[in-house]
Parts: C-alpha cells; sequence; structure tokens
C-alpha cells in the first residue's frame, strides 16, 4: 500500500461474485481496497504547497496477481514547473515493482512527456533505473487523458519511487496522475560484519554430482573489500568470490594455507560496487568452464583442466577460519545453492548449515552525497568529511574559519591531502576512486590530519585549534554521473563532465563536453583533429583516407552511443577541381577513431 499522505480514510469491502464491478481472476475471493486521498502532499513531493486533489486508488489483490490502479479527478501538479521537481512515493516494505503508467492531470492541458524513475530502500540511497540499452528516461504522455505503460524490462525492487520531470507539454504545466504495479517482495537476508559471523553449508556425503552447480546471492556494502564466498573441494583447493578495490574477483585458491601460493584470477567484473545498493551475482558451473553475472553483465571462464572433475564439499562465507579471508563487511540476500535458499536453512536450524548470523539488515546511517561540478557545495555549522572519493588530483574539500581570524583550507593537491594552516601534506594516490577517511583533530595546540587512520603531517597552532560555527563549507567530488542528462537535472551548465555510461559495470569514466545550452543536452566527444587537414591519394590508388582518433575507448564510445536518444557525427571538407564533392563513406575502426 502506498504511505503517500498524512491523511488517509480507508474502507476494505470483501466481495465474492457481487456485482459492480466484473474481474476475471482464478481466485474466487477478491479484495478490494478503496483508498480516498484528499490532503496535503508534503510527504510526496519536495514543495510542500501541491495538493492531491479526489485521487482514488483502487488496490486488486488476488492468489496470483496484486495491481494498483489510480483513477478519478485532478492530479499532481507543482506550483513550479521545471526539472528540479520530484513526486516521491513510499511503498510501506520493499516491494517488486514491475511496470508504472501516467497520465496527464484531469481536465487541464498539463501532463509529462518523458521523466527519470529512481529507487531507494532507505529514501536516502538513490539508484536510477535504467532500461537495458541504457536509456535512463521513459516517455511519457501527449495529453492529459490517455494512458501510458511502461513495463519494467528489469524489474525494480525497493520501497521508495521517485519520480523526475524531464519534459512536459509546453504550453501547459507539469501534470501527473501515477499508477504503480507489482507484487510484495520476500526475501531472506543477514548482515555480516568484520570479524564474526558466516555460515557454512555442508554437502550431505554421498551427494551425486551434477553437470550443472549454480550459486546466485545478493550483497550491498560500503567496505571496497571482503570475501563474499568460498566453495572447497577435494584436496584443498577452492573458490573464492572476493571484493577488492570495489570489484568483484573470481580466485582460483590450490591448498590451504599461504605456502600453497597466490590465487589464479579467473575474471574480474564491476566497478563501485561498495556504493551501498544491491548487487546480483550469479556463479555458474556447466562442466569445464564457469559463468560468472555481476549486474547483467557475464564473463565466461574456462576451467584449468586439473579442475574439470572438481566437486563442491561446503559452501560457506565468513566464518574466520580461513588464512586468507578478508572478512566482507554488508548485507547477503537469498544466498542459494542449486535452488536451496542457505538463509532459509539456517533459520530452520538445518543441520547442514552452522554459523552465526544476524537474521536483519539494518540501514546505514551515513548518507553518500555527490558533487557534481566545481559550484557545487554544502554548508554545515562545522564538520570534516570522514570518507570521501574521487578520481580528480586537484580540488576543494572543505573551508572553516578559525577564530583567531584567517581560514583554514583542506584540499587535494596532485593526489595529496593538504591543510593549508599553513601547509600540511597527508595521504598518497587518493584520485583512485576508493574511498578515504579523513579526520581532522586539534589537541594542545597542534593540529593533526589523518588519511586512512594513518598520522599524517602536524602543524602548529596557537591558541589550540577552535572552530567557529556557521562558516564551514565543505564541496568536492564523488562519483560521476551518467550522463550529461544527468549533470543538467542537477543544475549545471554547459562545460566539460566526467561521465560513467553503466555506472557499477566494468567501463571507466570518460571526459566529454555537455551542452545544454537548448531543450536538448549534447553530449561532445571530441577527436584529435578539429583543423584542416590536408589529404592526398596514396600513388596508384584513388581513394583519399584521413584518421580521427577519440580519446575514448571503443566500448566507452560504444556504451555512450547506445545509450543516446540520437547520435550524429559532422564532418565537413573541401576540394578543389576533384570528383571528391560525392557523399563520402564513414568507417569505424576498432580503436576509437573514424
Amino acid at each position: 500500500m502506498f504511505a503517500v499522505a498524512q491523511s488517509i480514510s480507508i474502507i476494505l469491502v470483501l466481495l465474492q461474485r457481487s456485482g459492480g464491478f466484473s474481474f476475471r481472476t482464478k481466485s474466487q475471493v477478491m479484495l478490494f481496497i478503496f483508498i480516498l486521498l484528499s490532503t496535503r502532499a508534503d510527504s510526496i513531493s519536495s514543495n510542500p504547497d501541491i495538493n492531491l486533489i479526489n485521487l482514488l486508488c483502487v488496490l486488486f489483490v488476488s492468489a496470483r496477481v496484486c495491481v494498483c490502479v489510480c483513477a478519478g479527478a485532478g492530479g499532481w501538479s507543482p506550483l513550479v514547473s521545471d526539472r528540479y521537481q520530484w513526486l516521491e512515493v513510499d511503498l510501506g516494505e520493499r516491494t517488486k515493482i514491475t511496470a508504472v503508467a501516467t497520465q496527464g492531470r484531469y481536465g487541464s492541458s498539463d501532463w509529462l512527456s518523458s521523466y527519470l524513475l529512481m529507487f531507494s530502500d532507505s529514501g536516502h540511497n538513490w539508484r536510477q533505473y535504467r532500461q537495458e540499452d541504457s536509456i535512463g528516461f521513459f516517455p511519457g504522455n501527449s495529453n492529459a487523458d490517455s494512458v501510458v505503460q511502461y513495463k519494467l524490462q528489469q524489474p525494480a525492487v525497493a520501497r521508495f519511487l521517485r519520480l523526475l520531470p524531464l519534459d512536459w507539454n509546453p504550453s501547459g504545466r507539469i501534470g501527473l496522475r501515477l499508477e504503480t504495479y507489482g507484487c510484495p517482495y520476500t526475501s531472506d537476508v543477514v548482515s555480516l560484519r568484520r570479524g564474526g559471523g558466516g555460515l557454512v553449508y555442508r554437502l550431505s556425503p554421498g551427494t551425486r554430482r551434477t553437470s550443472k552447480e549454480v550459486v546466485s546471492l545478493k550483497f550491498k556494502t560500503q567496505r571496497n573489500s571482503g570475501t563474499l564466498l568460498q566453495a572447497e573441494g577435494h584436496e584443498g583447493s577452492s573458490l573464492h568470490l572476493e571484493l577488492q578495490r570495489g570489484k568483484l574477483l573470481l580466485l582460483l585458491r590450490e591448498g590451504r594455507t599461504p605456502s600453497s601460493g597466490p590465487p589464479r584470477r579467473l575474471a574480474s567484473l564491476g566497478s563501485l560496487l561498495d556504493d551501498q545498493h544491491w548487487h546480483h551475482v550469479v556463479l555458474e558451473r556447466r562442466s569445464t568452464h564457469l559463468n560468472l553475472t555481476v549486474d547483467k553483465h557475464t564473463e565466461r571462464v574456462q576451467l584449468p583442466a586439473e579442475f574439470s572433475q572438481w566437486d563442491v564439499e561446503q559452501v560457506w562465507r565468513n566464518t574466520g577460519k580461513s588464512h586468507f579471508q578478508n572478512s566482507f563487511h554488508g548485507c547477503i540476500e537469498n544466498l542459494l545453492y542449486n535452488g536451496q535458499n542457505l538463509i532459509e536453512l539456517a533459520k530452520h536450524n538445518d543441520h547442514r548449515v552452522t554459523g552465526n548470523v544476524t537474521f536483519s539488515c539494518g540501514e546505514s546511517v551515513s548518507v553518500a552525497v555527490t558533487f557534481p561540478g566545481p559550484q557545487s557545495f554544502l554548508q554545515m555549522p562545522w564538520a570534516t568529511p570522514t570518507t570521501f572519493r574521487t578520481w580528480n588530483k586537484a580540488g576543494l574539500l572543505a573551508t572553516f574559519s578559525l577564530q583567531q581570524g584567517g581560514v583554514a583550507w583542506l584540499h587535494l593537491s596532485d593526489s595529496r591531502l593538504q591543510l593549508i594552516f599553513p601547509g600540511v601534506f597527508a595521504g598518497s594516490d587518493l584520485s583512485d576512486g576508493q574511498w578515504h577517511s579523513v579526520d581532522l583533530t586539534s589537541k594542545r595546540g597542534h593540529i593533526t590530519i589523518s588519511v586512512d587512520e594513518e598520522e599524517g603531517g602536524v602543524a602548529h597552532a596557537t591558541p589550540s585549534f577552535p572552530i567557529s560555527t556557521g562558516e564551514g563549507q565543505v564541496f568536492f567530488g564523488a562519483v560521476y554521473e551518467q550522463s550529461c542528462e544527468a549533470y543538467k537535472h542537477n543544475g549545471n551548465t554547459s562545460g566539460h563532465f566526467y561521465i560513467d555510461v553503466d555506472g557499477s559495470g566494468p567501463i571507466g569514466p570518460q571526459l566529454v563536453y555537455c551542452n545544454m545550452t537548448g531543450n536538448d543536452t549534447w553530449m561532445v566527444i571530441q577527436h584529435n583533429n578539429t583543423e584542416l587537414t590536408r589529404v592526398r591519394a596514396p600513388p596508384g590508388s584513388s581513394q583519399h583516407s584521413v584518421h580521427f582518433q577519440y580519446p575514448s575507448e571503443e566500448e566507452q564510445l560504444q556504451a555512450a552511443i547506445s545509450q543516446s536518444e540520437h547520435c550524429e557525427q559532422e564532418l565537413s571538407y573541401h576540394c578543389r577541381k576533384s570528383p571528391l564533392c560525392l557523399p563520402l563513406l564513414l568507417t569505424q575502426s576498432h580503436h576509437g577513431g573514424k
């Protein structure tokens, strides 16, 4: 049920083949829940001056279907129609959302022509929904009356849904009636902390070996390293799924002691997986090869010949008994081995599963904030950022005024953290995109700055380092947006930005120019030759060619093109006494050039 208002009148009516409504269902009994809303929408909009008028919702619940249909007069329309508006819905619990539908405001010229969808479990940490072709926006309405429904290619699991308008009727305003479709989502979760807790699943003696074995799970964490899972076989050989610097690695170890040598890296997938969002992992073995899937990205791995007959004896994680294991800190959901839910078995004290875990997943009290550009900032009474991550080698992290006069500056310089008071350095290689902790303390007239729990420089301050309230500003980078459109939505103007087109996927960020001057947002990727270039044909050839090299890798270009609504390349040329003034043929190389 939607928790969307402060005042809700609920009428429950149980019907069995009665008149008034006629529906076909496999269940003879259907429950109708009528919700009549007429209240201020403080809890669902960033604008508290918006009213929901006579919105009638009907929830149909049968044995196999859970559908919400909203109808009636009015709708949502903010006082100001711009891209800073949003509508948020609290579903009350985590829900499997399969489709959304929109309609314009009743009896008006107000409707949305395109929008974005974002989902969250906590209402603080949001993730934009993207289609399989990487396009993030959804087509909306062309009038106020028709309903446009979109079935999500991949169902989203979340408690909170947020709709962000992108475009609307230019002769009207933002106007919306919204429907969501889905069913309750049930799952089994455990939380794991460094240094304690874990599960061990031992296969029963005599278990018959199958040609296919599958392990799947979901996880979320804010730590960039830790062992998610380990599968042990005969003679001490084991497969490990490990997070290292935000990437998921599949490792093969021979032996159970450090003297056995380093592991073999079989595969590496994902990036920035320590973002406190759920990530889906599937490890599948088919005779002589493995398939590793992380968030829809799959890599096939050929097993070494000596492991083709390898049998799994036990599957376990985070028990602290391994010489190699770096404990995982976070939550795991729906841990399945060949279809068996190991967390559910542990709940029911099945003898095959042992361990000590907490069957819940608490939300993190910390919330990551992204500063997309140099003009972004966050002002607080006083604060030193506890953790940050960026790919920029230089930039201002924080400023604060001193009681005795003057301003202290905390910033990155050549990937090192510098406190200008008068000058203290700490840390190194801090522009690697990983989380780094910062601790700034004052004691007995000395300022100490520590990075990643290692003490750096010390400066002398007289008197002892006081911070005046009301003047502190913290502003600097975090992860990059996935498109120029997202930067524009954040209030940025045209300029150069780093974009990460696949989010947590394996493709790295790239620097592009975002042109936001018109109604449409353009992402411009420059090549290495914008000057007039003289072209001569090789001796004995009638072909003229010129090569353009782009700074982006081929996979970055392909991903950027695939998620674009429209793509074009302009080429101008001048010819003199030549038959070249004909349509040209452009070919793309395998190295980002054309």
